[in-house]
């Protein structure tokens, strides 16, 4: 029986990976939740896609994430049914927009690809 237990736990150990590292980006305001107050918690993460689009990543202190691809200027959620809210436009420096209750600013990025 102590084989057996300790065979299953060394199976189990090897299954688990190593702790994936804190996600690389920007860091970006954010107010995730009801109520919350914009603060610079969450990074933005920028990876390439084919035909020139940019997907966005943008990870929440927490763990959690939302996906998004800009497209012709035009900024589309990827995960889920809930629409994006454009709440601000760059004309006031940033690009301020809601999913789903949880708030994002996106800075006004002189990259065009952005």
């Amino acid at each position: 029986m102590r084989i057996s237990s300790a065979v299953l736990l060394t199976v189990f150990l090897a299954s688990c990976g190593p702790e994936a590292g804190a996600p690389q980006g920007d860091a970006i305001a954010c107010a995730i939740g009801p109520g919350a107050q914009f603060e610079e918690l969450c990074v933005l993460e920028k990876l390439a896609m084919e035909g020139g689009r940019e997907m966005l990543v943008i990870h929440h202190p927490g763990g959690g994430f939302r996906r998004f691809v800009m497209e012709r200027s035009t900024l589309l959620p990827l995960d889920g049914a809930e629409p994006l809210v454009v709440n601000a436009d760059y004309s006031q420096g940033a690009l301020e927009f809601s999913v789903a209750g949880d708030r994002y600013r996106l800075p006004n990025d002189p990259d065009p690809e952005l």
